[in-house]
């Protein structure tokens, strides 16, 4: 969905931005979402350690501050909102799914990430460029819609405006190209689940 970096707002400008959301401006909503979807996403990502699925719960968390805005008191900070929101989000979609495990480090969103060993950080490399060229084998654009979707975060819709295809054909090469990169992992025993 966004691809470029967004200046956060002040205080003022937030407050001001959500004031006119709560009385039905539709920009100002977007507006506050574009700059909050990044960090929203990387709340989503930690949560469910998927991308597909943190965009999943990320899109779903936008919908849900698209219907609840009015309810939105200004006793925190808009972003925490919003992260209360992918949180609770994540949880539901997990109860639906039964698969997402938490941990403790869901509650600390400010907590690092431990350094990788200089052993995965060979073998990582090695499985991206493994999977890079795989991707290269792809038929024409699959690549770049694969660039597009996972590494630049756009959504399916967006996509699919960009490029003229749609939505459904858009997905239907997406599982193709999924499931000829887990054949290829399973056969060349690359060693992650794909």
């Amino acid at each position: 969905m966004i691809t470029r970096k967004l200046p956060r707002l002040t205080r003022a400008e937030e407050e001001a931005l959500v004031l006119q959301a709560q009385e039905g401006n539709h920009a100002a909503l977007e507006t506050l979402l574009e700059v909050h979807y990044r960090q929203m996403y990387h709340m989503a990502l930690k949560m469910t350690r998927d991308p597909v699925r943190a965009q999943d719960v990320t899109q779903e968390a936008c919908v849900q501050a698209l219907r609840k805005v009015d309810q939105f008191r200004s006793e925190a900070r808009f972003a925490s909102w919003l992260c209360r929101i992918v949180v609770n989000t994540a949880l539901l979609r997990h109860r639906r799914e039964k698969r997402l495990v938490p941990t403790p480090e869901i509650h600390s969103p400010m907590a690092a990430a431990p350094e990788p060993q200089p052993e995965e950080r060979t073998s990582d490399r090695e499985v991206l460029l493994l999977t890079d060229t795989f991707l290269e084998e792809l038929r024409d654009g699959d690549r770049e819609l694969f660039v597009r979707r996972f590494l630049d975060g756009l959504t399916l819709q967006t996509i699919a405006e960009e490029t003229g295809l749609s939505v459904p054909a858009i997905k239907s090469r997406f599982h193709r190209a999924r499931l000829r990169l887990k054949a290829a992992a399973k056969k060349h025993r690359w060693g992650v689940a794909a």
